[in-house]
């Protein structure tokens, strides 16, 4: 090629270089973080700047997306969207999420012994990285069922019906829960019996044999003593998949279709607690080996994956959730940034703010030589809305809990949910304030920690409701909410 040639196709690259940084650049987004505390404010309006950096307009071939991988690799993996999407969708980018999910959604095959591409680039190809050919490339199993977990979780947010009713995701879904789980032997009754290498390739016949049997690792650890057989995740994400499309199910009124994967789950879940449940120890283990013997927790390059039970929500024994709970605590500055990045909002759950915000300000600390992974920053978006303000879906309403310590306050600003926007702000545990700040009414849920008979709204009292969360007793009430209407709830400290 001529140097003329050489420099004008550099010339070419460039530019295009400049117009996808260009894109990314001019994705803005309304949410906005405020408190009482100086250094969480700060590590929250660095993970907002830092997520938008890897958000892209359709200019790529592959449309809208943003970097789920590990950087620079411009390419979106199907583990990193899945905990990544929430926190992309609050921060408005509804239009990257649906895309993304769709193109996971698509390229499920038979040919792939129906999985999808691990990872797609931004040239909507399946990153080079991970994929030789259909027989050849890697792949980590909880991965559908992980994607089916995010659809309910992103139809529960946006109320965007596309999440169940498209024919891609409808297809997905099915092909996991039944092809998937025959194909690749995930079911229960057979599971810690499957071949590990299966559909590995015959090097003899098939010598350009790049990933070996990492076509279809058991979950999502990729370390542990010797070869794994299986992992608790892998479990833990199948339980979660079924519970989800049975919840989808549910939502379309195809309530005489969810029988088959009702009795799937409860056969599911006594697997879990009984051969993942080490009666003895009265903890769970967490990798099973080809030898027949367990590992449970563990840490440094060997990362135990039991937040998955908390992540996919398959617990609902207190004491179960606050050992592990218990293990992370007490471990947590050892973790992987890709392991840690799930941990804060658990403990926002369960009342333990300042140990959550602790975790926040380590994972945004420059020291932290791996906080550009994008995982990272989007999913602290996450935290601080859901886990530390509480706004959640509830059914049909928008809730709303505050987790601050005594005497702070906090406002997010332009949060996207229910296809439109909500500012909150929390006076310690006491006073919130709603505002709807889109064209459509919305339904708020106001919860506060404790048992009150009645709250102030704006000037007016009303009886509250009791529930109980993570065994202690919380007050509620329901306020419709107008367009563009500010609601102030308070009780008495």
């Amino acid at each position: 090629m001529s140097y003329s040639f050489t420099r004008f196709f550099f010339l070419l690259f460039s530019f295009l270089g400049f117009l996808s940084l260009r894109s990314q650049s001019e994705i803005p987004s309304p949410f906005l973080f405020q408190s009482s505390d100086n250094e969480l404010q700060s590590a929250v309006q660095w993970a907002k700047e830092k997520a938008l950096s890897y958000a892209h307009d359709d200019s790529d071939p592959v449309g809208f997306w943003y970097e789920a991988a590990l950087p620079n690799r411009e390419a979106f993996c199907m583990r990193d969207v899945s905990h990544q999407s929430v926190g992309a969708e609050i921060l408005g980018l509804s239009k990257h999420n649906r895309n993304m999910l769709l193109k996971f959604a698509q390229n499920i095959s038979e040919s792939k012994d129906y999985a999808s591409y691990w990872e797609i680039n931004r040239y909507n190809q399946p990153a080079p990285v991970d994929y030789e050919s259909d027989r050849d490339f890697w792949y980590n199993l909880p991965a559908n069922f992980d994607l089916i977990f995010t659809m309910n979780r992103l139809f529960e947010w946006t109320q965007d019906s596309t999440y169940i009713e498209h024919p891609s995701f409808q297809k997905f879904c099915s092909l996991s829960l039944n092809e998937y789980v025959d194909r690749w032997a995930l079911s229960h009754d057979v599971i810690t019996t499957r071949d590990r290498s299966l559909f590995v390739q015959d090097p003899k016949a098939f010598p350009k044999n790049r990933f070996g049997k990492n076509r279809g690792i058991p979950t999502y650890n990729e370390g542990g003593r010797g070869e794994s057989l299986l992992g608790i995740d892998m479990t833990a994400s199948y339980i979660a998949g079924l519970k989800s499309y049975i919840e989808i199910l549910n939502h379309l009124g195809r309530d005489q279709d969810t029988e088959v994967y009702t009795a799937k789950l409860t056969d599911e879940l006594h697997f879990l607690n009984t051969f993942w449940w080490d009666a003895s120890k009265k903890v769970y283990r967490s990798i099973y080996y080809q030898d027949q013997r367990f590992d449970y927790f563990m840490v440094g390059k060997d990362q135990a994956y039991l937040h998955y039970l908390l992540y996919f929500d398959v617990l609902s024994n207190p004491s179960q959730i606050n050992t592990i709970l218990n293990e992370y605590r007490a471990r947590q500055q050892s973790l992987i940034i890709e392991l840690k990045s799930y941990l804060p909002i658990l403990f926002y759950e369960k009342n333990e703010p300042a140990t959550a915000t602790k975790i926040i300000l380590e994972l945004c600390d420059e020291a932290n030589t791996r906080r550009d992974y994008p995982e990272n920053s989007f999913t602290v978006i996450e935290h601080v809305t859901r886990g530390l303000m509480g706004i959640n879906p509830s059914q049909e309403a928008i809730a709303t809990q505050s987790r601050l310590e005594a005497s702070q306050w906090a406002k997010v600003e332009g949060v996207s949910i229910f296809g439109t926007q909500i500012d909150v702000e929390h006076h310690s545990r006491y006073k919130t304030v709603f505002s709807n700040k889109g064209n459509q009414k919305v339904l708020w849920k106001a919860m506060f920690e404790g048992e009150y008979d009645r709250v102030w709204v704006d000037n007016k009292i009303l009886q509250t409701q009791i529930e109980k969360q993570n065994g202690s007793p919380v007050s509620f009430v329901f306020i419709p909410v107008n367009e563009y209407q500010e609601v102030t709830v308070a009780v008495e400290d």
